[in-house]
């Protein structure tokens, strides 16, 4: 089977220019304000509770007489983070207390950080520590394996005994204790900072970052005369972000300030910081637990390699911590045999477990299908028939594959589901109804269009995020290009062979457009993309002005309007006017949960690209009207990206808090087992040296996502992700 295509949304190309720094460096004045000193303002202002002018003077100390003004830094601060970045900013010390402590256990910083304690003497730009002129080399020395060496990897097809760790290795956490106290740092001994108290805020994140400590600490002065009135640890916090919490500067190679031809249209694959996608089964879902015995016994680690490589699988999950009333890694319990031999009594049809599964998710999953359609036929179960599980899987999502190999069974088993009122078009997260599971466990395509219901078939045989359409003659992976439902040739023919006369980037603009005009009309249309019409609205260029910044086009090729005066697709009026066509392709009926043929959902898609730069309320507003209108944000990409992983990677601050606001899962894992933490640890250390915005979006990101109102961990577990609220 091929590898599907990743569903990598690609941060939407600016284009390039000649940095400030750069321009100076070449003039030979020296600038007021360095990309080290920008990174050292957005670190400070997003981890510290300290004022703007407190954050100015601590970062120019060394030259105190080139000072900028208070006007200077908040011109800057909103070039870094945007119009209103107030909110981003703690306004406790209990709050800043958190975020530096969640920063402490991340692997990749503390590493950096250690780097940065035993460089010596730092050179001009405190953060050179790059030790690679590669970004993608940076990122693999900055991610070594975190897997002890006792510890192998077993693939799938591996003989030898597999996850050791569910059931006798390394505990490395348990849950019965707070999140943040799971994972030990990173090659620093956690022992008492000399002053502290256990009640301090800022304790648990100068314990964990004593072995970045040097000589230096010992001697703050110029830190104390700089923040009198503060106390002891919050000093040591402060001058720890600024020394030790530096970022690699990832440099380009050529000298050549500009690039080399035109620019590159944007894209929709990025597989720089983008996980690769699930090559099998996503793994692992809330339903995968009701066999977590057999598992940790007989099918080895089915997580991505990287993933086991880091420590992000279930290797190091505690296994015994998912409370079950019917199987725990050491097997199935009296309550589960009871129910195996004899169904499910009135005194127990109502139980579940910790993720949701109910007592007809744990019969499919363990057994046959015969006992299932008996159980169906009391009616005992009518009333959880149409239960789900966090994962968003019904009873017939968690049917045994093997069952596969027995159609008949399955078809009969599926009629009387629905002849008991199961709803087929149920789908868990990953966009998959019970018609999708039964296609690819071998079902064929006959018995699924037997069974398919005649009447809004439509509604049934929707994509999933692997490209899978239930109705299809080939699966995904037995093709080489994915294949759309409803691609006419004329848009292929509009997308390989425009009018000569035509620029390109304009017809390719003026097809997404009719595309959103047809969809009002056609709600299921979709492009040679597999993008419905909101894929198409949150893509398209909407302003002349933008289409010329985003192409480099020539001013002189437009009507001559460009001008002082540019009206951007980030205007409150162009956003206004997106907003307005979202409105409209909802009410007349396309789906805000539609997979495109690369996985994403409209809501990704719009969490990716809505500018954040100058209006900071209709941004907001148009999610608000997807999530309103039904968009589900827990749905997965084929990557097991969640909206607000792609919102991380893409540095939507705005997206961000409004996804979390809509309830939006912060302890989500994408297929390689990283949380949003991890993401935009990821995408910092990747961060060009010439866009200290493209730095200060992701750690403002990160910063509040690890804050009292974000709560999210460095490394969550199976039941932060999956488990019960």
């Amino acid at each position: 089977m091929k590898q599907p295509s990743p569903p990598w949304l690609a941060i939407p190309a600016s284009s390039a220019s000649v940095s400030g720094d750069s321009l100076v460096t070449l003039i030979g004045r020296p600038p007021k304000w360095t990309s080290s000193a920008q990174r050292k303002m957005a670190r400070l202002y997003v981890y510290t509770t300290l004022p703007l002018e407190k954050i100015v003077k601590v970062i120019h100390s060394s030259l105190p007489e080139s000072t900028p003004g208070l006007d200077s830094a908040n011109k800057k601060l909103r070039s870094l983070l945007d119009k209103e970045p107030r909110w981003l900013h703690p306004r406790t010390e209990s709050d800043m207390g958190r975020r530096v402590a969640q920063l402490s256990y991340s692997p990749t910083r503390l590493t950096f950080a250690e780097n940065a304690a035993g460089d010596g003497p730092r050179p001009p730009h405190d953060e050179t520590l790059a030790v690679s002129s590669s970004p993608f080399d940076v990122k693999r020395e900055t991610t070594a394996s975190l897997l002890p060496p006792e510890i192998p990897f077993f693939g799938p097809d591996s003989a030898a005994t597999p996850l050791q760790g569910l059931v006798r290795g390394p505990q490395l956490h348990s849950s019965s204790h707070p999140t943040a106290d799971r994972f030990p740092a990173h090659g620093c001994n956690p022992v008492q900072s000399e002053g502290l108290g256990d009640d301090d805020v800022f304790s648990p994140f100068l314990r964990r970052t004593t072995c970045l400590s040097t000589s230096t600490d010992c001697t703050t002065g110029s830190f104390r005369q700089l923040l009198p009135g503060y106390s002891e640890p919050y000093i040591q916090t402060v001058k720890r972000l600024v020394k030790r919490f530096t970022v690699p500067i990832n440099t380009p190679c050529s000298l050549s300030p500009m690039p080399q031809g035109p620019p590159l249209p944007r894209g929709w694959l990025d597989n720089r910081d983008g996980p690769r996608a699930f090559h099998d089964e996503p793994h692992p879902l809330p339903g995968d637990f009701l066999s977590c015995d057999a598992f940790a016994t007989e099918r080895g680690c089915r997580a991505l390699p990287e993933a086991h490589q880091h420590g992000r699988c279930l290797c190091f999950d505690h296994g015994s911590s998912y409370p079950s009333p019917w199987v725990t890694t050491g097997g199935i319990t009296a309550a589960g045999r009871c129910l195996l031999a004899t169904g499910p009594t009135p005194s127990n049809v109502f139980e579940l477990d910790c993720f949701g599964n109910t007592v007809l998710h744990f019969l499919a999953a363990r057994a046959p299908a015969e006992m299932l359609v008996q159980v169906l036929q009391t009616k005992l179960c009518d009333t959880i028939i149409n239960r789900r599980n966090t994962g968003g899987q019904t009873f017939l999502h968690v049917t045994k594959r093997i069952e596969g190999r027995k159609p008949e069974q399955l078809l009969r088993l599926l009629h009387m589901a629905i002849r008991r009122g199961f709803d087929m078009c149920a789908q868990d997260v990953y966009g998959r109804n019970v018609l999708h599971i039964l296609r690819s466990t071998g079902l064929t395509l006959d018995a699924v269009q037997r069974t398919c219901p005649v009447p809004e078939r439509w509604r049934y045989i929707k994509r999933d995020a692997f490209g899978l359409v239930p109705t299809q003659q080939t699966l995904p992976g037995d093709r080489d290009e994915p294949m759309c439902l409803d691609s006419s040739p004329s848009d292929a023919l509009s997308m390989t062979s425009p009018a000569p006369s035509i620029d390109p980037a304009i017809a390719k603009e003026a097809g997404l457009l009719e595309k959103i005009r047809l969809a009002s009309e056609n709600p299921l249309l979709e492009d040679v993309d597999g993008g419905n019409g909101l894929h198409c609205l949150a893509i398209a260029t909407l302003s002349p002005d933008s289409i010329v910044d985003k192409y480099c086009l020539d001013p002189g090729t437009q009507d001559g309007s460009v001008g002082k005066g540019k009206l951007l697709d980030s205007s409150s009026a162009r956003l206004e006017f997106r907003r307005s066509l979202a409105a409209g392709l909802l009410d007349a009926g396309v789906d805000p949960n539609h997979y495109d043929c690369r996985g994403n959902t409209p809501l990704m898609t719009f969490s990716a690209e809505l500018p954040e730069d100058s209006d900071y309320k209709t941004g907001p507003k148009i999610l608000d009207l997807l999530v309103e209108k039904g968009a589900n944000v827990h749905a997965r990409n084929r990557a097991g990206e969640t909206a607000l992983h792609v919102a991380v990677r893409c540095g939507r601050k705005l997206a961000m808090r409004t996804l979390v606001r809509h309830g939006a899962s912060v302890h989500a894992r994408d297929a390689e087992g990283r949380s949003v933490l991890d993401v935009a640890d990821a995408k910092m250390m990747s961060s060009r040296a010439e866009d200290p915005r493209e730095y200060a979006r992701h750690e403002a990101c990160r910063a509040w996502l690890s804050s009292n109102k974000g709560l999210a961990v460095q490394r969550p577990t199976v039941l932060d992700e999956w488990g019960r609220a």
